[in-house]
């Protein structure tokens, strides 16, 4: 078996880190979307229809009730229950229960007065203004489309992650991969990384960590199998491969720049360009593109993964349209966090066309994240975006803190807490 390990200095952690943070987010100051005609305003009763209950669909429909009490709000999503994705590692790593990261839709109903519809959105006709699900016609005059992630793969490739699910979705995934690791009682891991953009980049970094922290813990005789199509952790470098290879030596073999060739889930075996390695169990994360959805309502342009949105409203090329969160490409990160800053922003715009009262963009945003690497300790990183708005480009500035601490886990928390309060109240 043959495998390439990644064999760093600490000063190359950091100076790579550092650049490709930059490169990768700077990349998306191009993705302004040009516009002739200004959209017309609509009326005090317009009605504004959010596709997608997730981080992004929440905030904005939460957001724009604040701002507007007469303004008619459906929000569609299928699934009866919001389930987290952040923070779903530490129910994987058996360090959370599941039940924490659920919450019922009809707070939103009842505390802000927002329509909530449990229906699959099959179609939408942008010309007509109507939304077709699997029960209703529905018409709107803004709409925000906020649906996540699909994941690229190919078709004869779809049985295998039933059997070793991503989790990069959730809900049923996240309880099936738990499942596996539970009734685990030793043997060899694999898991994959695809190579960047994805949802939420440090997620998979972070659950490296704390499966491996499971497998200690329960000392089982294992191991786990990290192969990596990037060079390094996306994010926070330093404190995830100290913690692969300082608090979990003997469990991990982190294998980096590997191109997965197939996948043999019946023989338990994957063959990628840095050697084969077989598995009793895996996670595999494929690449990642935007919900299928909106490739089929004809909003994402030939050859493109993500959808094109002006870099500052978040609006695609049809007038009131919006795209945000995981499938939109944008100089926020993909991740729970990022789309709730793109809903907020959508809803102060959809506001501003209803009343024509102006609202003061923020120059400066933020983004924080916190990754535990066990079961007590965590690294974290902010990211601030400086907004130009004449010359409309982004100037990103990375920070981190990749000493693990324990104080870390608990602002995690609370962090997660300050979201989903202000989400369900």
């Amino acid at each position: 078996m043959s495998k390439n390990k990644l064999n760093v200095s600490r000063r190359d952690f950091l100076v790579g880190t550092a650049a490709l943070s930059a490169s990768t987010l700077i990349n998306f100051q191009s993705s302004v979307y040009a516009k002739e005609e200004k959209p017309n305003l609509a009326s005090k009763k317009a009605r504004v229809v959010i596709i997608g209950g997730g981080y992004g669909g929440i905030s904005t429909a939460i957001s724009l009730r604040k701002h507007n009490k007469d303004v008619d709000i459906l929000l569609i999503e299928k699934n009866e229950f919001f389930v987290s994705c952040p923070m779903s590692n530490l129910y994987i790593g058996d360090i959370m229960e599941y039940s924490k990261l659920c919450y019922p839709y009809n707070n939103l109903t009842v505390k802000h007065n927002i329509k909530v519809l449990h229906e699959e959105v099959d179609n939408v006709d942008l010309d007509k203004k109507v939304i077709y699900t699997n029960k209703s016609k529905i018409e709107y005059d803004f709409l925000v489309l906020s649906p996540g992630i699909d994941y690229d793969i190919k078709e004869g490739q779809k049985e295998m992650l039933l059997y070793y699910p991503p989790a990069f979705k959730p809900g049923g995934e996240h309880l099936y991969l738990k499942k596996l690791l539970s009734e685990f009682e030793g043997g060899d891991i694999v898991m994959t990384v695809p190579s960047y953009p994805y949802r939420c980049p440090p997620a998979p970094y972070e659950r490296a960590a704390l499966v491996l922290n499971y497998l200690k813990r329960r000392n089982l005789k294992a191991k786990l199998y990290f192969i990596d199509e990037n060079e390094r952790p996306i994010i926070n470098s330093e404190g995830f491969m100290n913690a692969y290879y300082e608090l979990y030596k003997g469990y991990a073999e982190y294998i980096t720049g590997a191109t997965i060739k197939e996948i043999d889930y019946m023989k338990k075996v994957i063959k990628t360009s840095n050697g084969e390695f077989k598995f009793d169990i895996a996670n595999i994360i494929p690449p990642m593109k935007a919900s299928s959805l909106v490739e089929k309502i004809g909003l994402l342009e030939k050859g493109q993964k993500w959808v094109e949105v002006d870099t500052f409203t978040f609006e695609t090329k049809v007038p009131n349209v919006f795209v945000i969160g995981d499938s939109a490409r944008s100089f926020l990160p993909k991740s729970g966090f990022g789309a709730n800053m793109q809903g907020k922003a959508v809803a102060n715009i959809i506001n501003e066309r209803l009343t024509g009262k102006k609202y003061k963009q923020e120059e400066l945003l933020m983004v924080v994240c916190y990754s535990m690497v066990s079961d007590k300790e965590a690294v974290m990183s902010e990211t601030s975006f400086k907004l130009n708005l004449e010359t409309k480009t982004v100037t990103p500035i990375h920070r981190e803190d990749n000493t693990r601490k324990e104080v870390n886990v608990k602002r995690y928390y609370e962090w997660a807490k300050g979201l989903w309060r202000e989400m369900f109240g």
